[in-house]
């Protein structure tokens, strides 16, 4: 089964969204571990027949690992069968899940709020 690339923006949702979830409920990530391709479908990545194989991050001071080479994995993925997705199993140094008083207005006025997916490569302040 063939399946069409997917966009930035569609792949960085996701993969931010899986990636908190991993960290905030363990029988979640206990599931994603066991079958990520099934979990990925589930918030709208699907893998089609590719196999995806979990990889831990690369060391963040690389400049090639960016936001933008983790999407061109998965598309690439698709392509030659085998998914490699970079997954950071523990929450990252200094990353916090809990939002701020500002964050949260922002969140209920309609505004983006201010952090991105927290993937490994990103530069969250």
């Amino acid at each position: 089964m063939q399946v069409q690339p997917v966009s930035a923006e569609k792949f960085l949702q996701a993969y931010g969204s899986v990636l908190v979830q991993t960290w905030a409920d363990p029988d979640f990530k206990k599931r994603f571990k066991a079958d990520p391709g099934a979990v990925l479908k589930e918030f709208g990545l699907d893998p089609g027949d590719a196999k995806v194989r979990l990889l831990p991050p690369r060391d963040p001071s690389n400049p090639s690992a960016t936001q933008e080479s983790q999407v061109e994995l998965w598309n690439l993925g698709l392509q030659t069968g085998e998914i490699q997705f970079i997954y950071p199993e523990d929450i990252p140094e200094g990353v916090n899940l809990e939002l701020t008083d500002a964050q949260l207005e922002a969140i209920a006025g309609g505004n983006a709020c201010c952090c991105c997916s927290c993937t490994p490569c990103c530069s969250c302040s």
